[in-house]
């Protein structure tokens, strides 16, 4: 399982006014923290109103305390190529999808730049409803990528999940959404854990249970807090049951380290 931590997200009000302040210490921190309990990507989002001088800010921040590659959230053209330029293309992009908009602005970065990509089942319809319509937006995607001679194994594809409070089915279709884009394409999958359990209580709980029918779905990233040790704990704990920790290995390190919380 990929982890990409989502702590430096300018939507979170202090990430946010850190960054406004230019809080290098506060910054640093967040991403040494991530690191530290496992992060293989920092996924960073500084989408306010000076977007690009902002990115090239955070990045240079956190390269001078760690040593990651950094998933750039972004959909501002100009604010993706100054952090690839900054990471010299060591880098996932977030995101491209069947959107109009998308596909002129982000795309042609995508195909030049060869980075990683996550790849969203959205187009100018909005997010679709059903399994079929979902694979259909991915079908027409995968066939731009294959045209560009886009390496298909850099994809993860997010199918995007919808609040189980608005249909009890949504995380049912996110489920077979997963298992047919493996059995159709073999692609890599990603989501975020927050959006299917808005408007509900206690939603940690629910994030977890997601994300751990998500793994046993062959989901091979996800975008979380890495400080959340119940989270990393559900993470080890499903890959150990699923035959993807030979002898034990992560689970009993974890355990010395005292990263595993009931």
């Amino acid at each position: 399982m990929l982890i990409i931590g989502e702590k430096l997200n300018s939507s979170i009000p202090k990430v946010r006014e850190a960054i406004h302040n230019k809080d290098k210490a506060f910054i640093q921190d967040l991403a040494i923290k991530q690191v530290q309990a496992g992060a293989d990507y920092l996924d960073v989002n500084t989408a306010l109103e000076d977007e690009v001088n902002d990115m090239e800010w955070v990045i240079k921040a956190i390269k001078e305390v760690v040593d990651v590659p950094i998933c750039i959230d972004s959909t501002n053209p100009e604010a993706v190529k100054k952090a690839l330029e900054l990471t010299e293309g060591k880098a996932m992009i977030n995101s491209i999808n069947m959107e109009s908009a998308r596909i002129r602005d982000i795309l042609p970065i995508v195909i030049d730049s060869g980075c990683p990509v996550i790849a969203l089942t959205i187009d100018d319809n909005g997010i679709p409803k059903t399994v079929e319509d979902r694979m259909r937006i991915l079908d027409r995607m995968v066939e731009i990528l294959q045209k560009h001679n886009y390496d298909l194994d850099k994809v993860y594809v997010d199918p995007l999940v919808l609040p189980v409070a608005t249909d009890t089915n949504n995380a049912v279709i996110f489920f077979e959404s997963l298992t047919q884009i493996k059995e159709k394409y073999g692609l890599k999958t990603v989501s975020g854990l927050s959006n299917v359990s808005h408007s509900l209580p206690k939603r940690k709980i629910i994030n977890r249970h997601f994300l751990t029918v998500c793994i046993s779905r062959g989901m091979d990233a996800a975008i979380l807090d890495p400080l959340d040790k119940k989270i990393i704990t559900a993470i080890l704990t499903t890959e150990l049951l699923m035959g993807k920790d030979r002898f034990a290995r992560k689970y009993l390190k974890a355990h010395r380290d005292g990263v595993l919380e009931e």
